[in-house]
């Protein structure tokens, strides 16, 4: 086998390796590749995904800095700096600043997309809604044809504070047709990962139900910024009655491998916040209730403290407390075990931060964020 073949086979299998996961199996693949030659840009993109995916933020960029060396002209290595630097380092004028220098070389439409949807983002995360906004208006609703991208757009908008905008990004993946999925979709589509048997794919009745759902969410969440409670309620409403005519797909979680989840996260918290806990029922229920929605709960909280928070003086307050956890929605939400635990944790830490008063800086001060 040729030096070029075996360079050839061990980047087909590193990114292989990357895609099903297996860290440790694509670090080795890199390796290999390395001692044959350290320059390729196949070699350099592969070393910045398995720095990415080890969570190396620093080596990532570095990585996608040398391959923007190798092809200056190229967007995409450009493009995965902004976002590390953005969504990785937490550093928006970092991000800013290389989308400048990007928008100089764009000529494809989807890179273009990206680069908007990043640059608003940023901005975002900067406090300039008005240049979000003004970002954001660049897309024309005619050059999206994904519903999903559509809603991204759509709860940028509100976060923006765009409504006008963000209802018409809710319209256009409205009026988007439903295509059956692909079979490699499937698994991604039923969001319920390993907790299910696989079963049949979705129907296209199913695909247009769940995208219904997600439209009148998000039309709910422009209710709520607009202040119009009634209308934020009846869309809330249609979507609880959607998500639990959803079918569901093989076998859930049991409840005592969920209890056992909760238990481990409950554990994490400190001594004596943990003993006051022990007074808080947790109650796990599959989705919220008619009556908790149209009080005006959002129907797609993972879970929800109800009563009255702790007092100063640390006694039980005088009324029925617990915290509910959601079990149909933390499934969806997490594609495997790790992720819902993790999901778990950070829903019940954020209702025991309720349940103290506490808000987002004391959670950090406790080392519960």
């Amino acid at each position: 086998m040729s030096r070029t073949e075996r360079l050839d086979r061990d980047l087909e299998r590193g990114f292989a390796a990357l895609d099903a996961g297996r860290l440790e199996d694509a670090a080795a693949s890199l390796d290999r590749c390395r001692r044959i030659d350290r320059g390729n840009p196949d070699v350099i993109t592969l070393a910045a995904a398995v720095a990415e995916a080890r969570g190396d933020i620093d080596e990532a960029i570095t990585q996608y800095r040398a391959l923007a060396a190798v092809f200056p002209d190229d967007v995409p290595p450009r493009l995965a700096i902004a976002r590390l630097e953005l969504h990785g380092a937490g550093d928006p004028d970092a991000a800013l600043a290389t989308l400048a220098a990007a928008f100089d070389f764009i000529d494809e439409e989807d890179d273009l997309i990206e680069a908007v949807l990043l640059k608003a983002d940023a901005l975002i995360a900067t406090g300039e809604l008005a240049s979000a906004r003004a970002t954001l208006a660049e897309l024309a609703t005619s050059a999206i044809d994904d519903p999903d991208l559509a809603f991204d757009l759509a709860e940028m908008s509100i976060v923006a504070e765009d409504l006008g905008a963000a209802r018409r990004w809710i319209a256009a993946a409205r009026a988007l047709p439903v295509e059956p999925p692909a079979p490699a979709e499937v698994d991604a589509l039923d969001g319920l990962g390993d907790f299910v048997d696989d079963g049949p794919p979705p129907t296209v009745e199913e695909l247009r139900n769940a995208r219904e759902a997600d439209a009148l969410h998000l039309l709910g969440r422009v209710h709520e910024a607009a202040g119009e409670r009634a209308e934020m309620i009846a869309c809330w409403q249609q979507v609880l009655a959607l998500d639990a005519a959803a079918p569901r797909r093989g076998d859930s979680i049991s409840d005592d491998d969920l209890e056992a989840v909760v238990h481990a996260a409950l554990s994490e918290l400190p001594p004596e916040v943990h003993a006051k806990l022990e007074r808080v029922p947790i109650l796990v229920d599959e989705l919220p209730s008619k009556d908790l929605v149209a009080e005006g709960l959002d129907p797609r909280l993972l879970g929800v403290f109800q009563g009255t928070p702790l007092p100063d003086g640390g006694d039980l307050a005088p009324s029925v407390t617990t915290i509910q956890l959601f079990r149909t929605k933390l499934l969806r939400a997490a594609p495997d075990r790790e992720a819902l635990e993790h999901e778990i944790r950070i829903t019940v830490l954020h209702e025991t931060a309720h349940y103290f008063g506490l808000d987002d800086e004391d959670l950090a001060q406790l080392g519960l964020d």
